[in-house]
C-alpha cells in the first residue's frame, strides 16, 4: 500500500495522530507489518519523486514494510520534523545536514536536539561554472579571475546557492564579486542581456539540466563557456564534508559547445533516520534499494543505481551512520566490512 498526504507538518508538532504512525510503530523489529512516514519536499521535488519510487519498491519487494510520503518543507524543517519525532526519516541534501550538525543558518538560531543519523544516498546535484561572454577569447578561465565580475552564484536559499557560498567564502572570493541575486526564473534573461558575467549551472544526478539551467541554454546558449574552479576554489571543495569534487559531464546543453567534462563539484540528497528507528527497518530499506535499483529507477531515473558505493557516497564521515545502514552496507560491500564499527552508532 502507497499512501501520499500532502499536510505540511509543523515543526513542533506534538507526536499524536499520523506522527505516531510515522514513528512509534517502526521502533520494534520486523516480525509484523511495519508503517513508517518519510518527510520529503513538494510534489516534483527530488525528494518526493525520490520517495516515491522507494514505496513502490517497498511495496513490491518487500511483505513488512510500508512507506507513507509526507510533504515538510523546506529541508531544514524535515529536521526539525525528524528531530521532534514527527516522522521516521526524511531526504534532505547533505548542505543542509552539514549545518545543522554545525549549527549554522537556520540551525544557529534554535539548534537541533537531536542530529538524525545517515541512512543511503537516492541522488546528487552537480554544480559548474558558465561564463557569460559573447567573445570566448576574454572568457574567464578560472574563478581566480572572475574577481570583480558579476556573478549569480544560484538563488539565495536554495540548497545550491547555499554551498556554492560556502565554498566561495572559504576560498576567499565572496567578497571580491559582485553578487547577483536574482531568482532563477530571472537568470536567462540576465544572461540574454548581458547582464551576469558568470552564472552557477545545476544538474541532477548527471542525468538531468534543471529547467532554469537550460532556460540559460535557450537565451544565450552561443556565448556560454566553463570555467575552471581554480586552485583556491578547489582546495575549498576538497575540505568541505558536504561537497564532492568532480569532473562533471554536462548534460541537456543545446546550444552551448562545452567540453565533454568540465570542472565542478556534486553534493549527495540521502535519507536521515531518527535514532529510534530499529535498525531492521533501516538495513531492509537499504537492501531494497541495492536489490531493487531498478523497479525503484523505473519510477524514478534520477535516484542512484543499487552498487553499494553509490548509495554510501553520501556519507559525511564526522556523522554518525544509523546501525541498520551500517550492516547494509557491510553485508552488501565486501571491502567495506568496518562499516559498523567504524561509523555506526553504539
Amino acid at each position: 500500500m502507497l499512501v501520499m498526504s500532502a499536510d505540511r507538518l509543523s515543526r513542533r508538532r506534538m507526536l499524536t495522530g499520523l506522527s505516531t504512525v510515522g514513528l512509534v510503530s517502526v521502533v520494534g523489529c520486523l516480525d509484523d507489518s511495519e508503517h513508517l512516514t518519510i518527510g520529503v519536499g513538494p510534489a516534483g521535488s527530488r525528494s518526493h519523486q525520490a520517495a516515491h519510487a522507494l514505496a513502490v519498491g517497498v511495496e513490491r519487494h518487500s511483505n513488512q514494510l510500508t512507506l507513507r510520503i509526507e510533504s515538510v518543507g523546506p529541508s531544514a524543517e524535515r529536521l526539525y520534523a525528524l528531530a521532534d519525532r514527527e516522522i521516521a526519516a526524511a531526504g534532505v541534501d547533505n548542505t543542509t545536514l552539514y549545518r545543522a550538525s554545525e549549527d549554522c543558518g537556520v540551525f544557529d538560531l534554535e539548534a537541533l536536539e537531536t542530529v538524525p543519523h545517515q541512512g543511503f544516498a537516492y541522488g546528487y546535484r552537480e554544480h559548474y561554472w558558465l561564463a557569460v561572454d559573447g567573445d570566448h577569447s576574454t572568457t574567464p578561465l578560472s574563478t581566480a579571475e572572475l574577481i570583480d565580475h558579476t556573478v549569480h552564484p544560484g538563488q539565495p536559499s536554495e540548497p545550491s546557492r547555499l554551498v556554492t557560498e560556502q565554498l566561495l567564502r572559504d576560498a576567499g572570493l565572496w567578497e571580491r564579486l559582485e553578487i547577483d541575486n536574482r531568482p532563477h526564473a530571472e537568470v536567462a534573461t540576465a544572461a540574454d542581456q548581458r547582464a551576469l558575467e558568470c552564472l552557477l549551472a545545476v544538474q541532477h544526478s548527471g542525468q538531468q539540466l534543471t529547467s532554469w539551467s537550460a532556460a540559460v541554454d535557450e537565451a544565450a546558449g552561443e556565448r556560454l563557456a566553463a570555467v575552471s574552479v581554480g586552485s583556491a576554489f578547489q582546495t575549498a571543495i576538497d575540505e568541505a564534508p558536504n561537497a564532492l569534487a568532480r569532473r562533471v559531464a554536462p548534460v541537456g546543453w543545446r546550444r552551448a559547445a562545452l567540453d565533454e567534462t568540465v570542472d565542478g563539484w556534486a553534493v549527495p540528497l540521502q535519507w536521515l533516520w531518527s535514532p529510534s528507528v530499529d535498525s531492521a527497518v533501516v538495513e531492509e530499506l537499504t537492501r531494497i534499494a541495492a536489490e531493487h535499483s531498478e523497479t525503484i529507477r523505473e519510477v524514478d531515473p534520477l535516484s542512484l543505481d543499487g552498487e553499494p558505493d553509490s548509495l554510501a557516497s553520501g556519507v559525511i564521515e564526522e556523522l554518525t551512520v544509523h546501525a541498520g545502514a551500517a550492516d547494509a552496507f557491510s553485508a552488501l560491500s565486501s571491502h567495506d566490512s568496518d562499516w559498523t564499527e567504524d561509523h555506526a552508532a553504539d
